[in-house]
């Protein structure tokens, strides 16, 4: 599983194709100035990662609104067409970069996955029927910076959580784990 990890992620940084917009700072995919960091690994063509997403996506949104957490969506390319999946996403960020608009689009890609959508054109349509719009940029070193973050947390698996808590470092794996960890960080925020 390692080795197919490692030639998909190649496969990733060749697909990124160079726009016309400027490359934006390495914190685009970064919401919140909480002290505690997460990394949340998931695909678009994950059937556990989108049926999580929704029961998820409330926890990220209360903790990075209260300042608790630094969430970071690192999305995967262990899927064969995740990586045009993963550079819209990066695209719809350019356009608008606010941690609803994020996960709203990342609820349209789910569902585009979902609907089998495979082409460039289609999944722009669909996107653009949803009222969601992108702006193209060079997303290489975006690229390049998640690579990073799937060998430094060895990710094997989605849905899978990394929290950075202090000098403490936890992995989670599975919908309902991360679930439960995100829930504790809103435990031991409550008793601060």
């Amino acid at each position: 599983m390692v080795c197919v990890l490692w030639i998909l992620c190649a496969l990733f940084l060749c697909l990124a194709q160079p726009d016309t917009v400027d490359s934006k700072e390495m914190s685009l995919l970064a919401f919140g100035s909480g002290k505690i960091d997460v990394r949340l690994y998931t695909d678009y063509f994950c059937g556990p990662c989108g049926a999580s997403e929704s029961k998820i996506e409330h926890s990220i949104l209360d903790l990075v609104t209260k300042n608790v957490i630094t969430v970071t969506f690192v999305d995967t390319p262990f899927y064969k067409y995740s990586s045009l999946y993963v550079r819209y996403f990066l695209y719809i960020l350019n356009e608008k970069k606010e941690l609803r608009h994020a996960l709203a689009a990342r609820a349209a890609l789910f569902e585009a996955a979902s609907a089998k959508i495979y082409e460039q054109g289609k999944l722009e349509a669909f996107l653009q029927a949803k009222g969601i719009g992108f702006k193209p940029f060079d997303v290489r070193p975006v690229f390049n910076m998640l690579q990073g973050y799937l060998r430094e947390d060895k990710i094997n698996a989605t849905p899978s959580c990394v929290i950075r808590n202090g000098g403490k470092k936890e992995a989670h794996s599975g919908g309902e784990n991360i679930l439960k960890a995100l829930e504790g960080l809103k435990q031991q925020k409550r008793k601060s």
